[in-house]
């Protein structure tokens, strides 16, 4: 069975057929929706489904590659067309060393023995945590010598998070290099 793709007209408020471009009733102007694929049409093939650390999503589509750096932000496009290199980059979460740094140079002020010794922990967590995760970055080299970078997020080494985010990768690696995009692979 067919389906029927409904609009409302923005002047009279009746629904009428989408595409038909003007109200039978008024004669308004109709929205633009989205109408399904003919009967028989193929959908492109989805390559890549990837949920990520933080509500994002990395997808790839056809000769299409998409990211949602949110559960509600709008997903950035990229053809794949217009690819020329792909790397993807991993750094240690430098950010937690600022627990750390604070920590340090707040020792010397605090007297007692307790609050040292809480300080020092302090410091020794934000050690640890710059330790064991990592933030990985996804940099797209298009047309014009133009770098795109999307964050793909911070995960535990040796996470099931960070395995999810490798296989990504390597799914994604493998999909644009046969397409003769240069891929640059992360350092273990």
């Amino acid at each position: 069975m067919p389906t029927e793709v409904l609009v409302m007209c923005k002047r009279c408020g009746r629904p009428q057929q989408a595409g038909a471009g003007r109200c039978a009733a008024c004669g308004g102007e109709l929205p633009d929706a989205p109408l399904p694929s003919p009967v028989g049409a193929t959908a492109p093939e989805r390559f890549l489904s990837a949920e990520l650390p933080g509500g994002r999503v990395l997808a790839g589509e056809g000769n299409r590659l998409s990211f949602r750096p949110g559960p509600s932000a709008t997903p950035f496009l990229l053809e794949l067309g217009s690819l020329r290199r792909l790397s993807l980059v991993h750094r240690p979460r430098y950010e937690a060393l600022a627990l750390t740094a604070a920590a340090v140079v707040l020792l010397p002020f605090v007297p007692g023995a307790g609050p040292r010794v809480l300080l020092g922990l302090l410091a020794l967590v934000g050690l640890a945590l710059a330790l064991s995760t990592r933030r990985y970055t996804l940099v797209l080299e298009s047309t014009g010598q133009v770098e795109t970078r999307w964050e793909l997020g911070t995960v535990r080494r040796g996470s099931s998070q960070e395995q999810r985010l490798r296989s990504a990768w390597l799914t994604l690696a493998n999909v644009v290099r046969s397409r003769g995009v240069t891929v640059l692979e992360p350092p273990a």
